[in-house]
């Protein structure tokens, strides 16, 4: 009986671990491409921060839209990447406002640049570099995010 109850307890305690730790999704679809790219959602500033840092490698249809609570230029850098990302700036209306194509990573030990948009922007999606080359993604095309 006693053993029964750690062992459901244990389950318990693993369950509420992996539920607090599942990173939030969604997909991003570009209308006029009619393709779908599957998101992490970082909205917070811990996960902001981290961001695709140490990633070895992203598919091709996968990326991270950062999420923020207003427009505002945004500044992004490369710290502790290794592969080169596309960075798409989307409006509150969900129009690709600014792309930074093909940004270079810095990997750790290095000065790492930043990027400030010129644009405001209130949703950033990171995607592999030359994903928008590649699928005819432009300025001004529109996404629907579904979270």
């Amino acid at each position: 009986m006693i053993v029964a109850a750690i062992i459901i307890l244990g389950l318990v305690i693993i369950g509420i671990y992996f539920l607090q730790n599942k990173k939030p999704s969604g997909e991003v679809v570009f209308k006029k491409q009619n393709i779908k790219v599957q998101v992490e959602i970082a909205d917070n500033s811990l996960t902001q921060t981290q961001g695709l840092m140490d990633r070895k490698e992203l598919p091709e249809f996968s990326g991270m839209l950062f999420v923020f609570q207003n427009e505002a230029p945004r500044t992004f850098w490369m710290k502790n990447t290794y592969f080169p990302l596309d960075l798409l700036f989307i409006s509150h209306d969900k129009k690709i406002k600014e792309i930074k194509a093909n940004f270079e990573p810095c990997p750790a030990g290095q000065n790492c640049p930043s990027y400030r948009s010129q644009e405001k922007a209130q949703y950033v999606l990171e995607v592999n570099g030359g994903f928008c080359e590649r699928h005819h993604v432009e300025v001004g095309d529109e996404v629907e995010i579904i979270f």
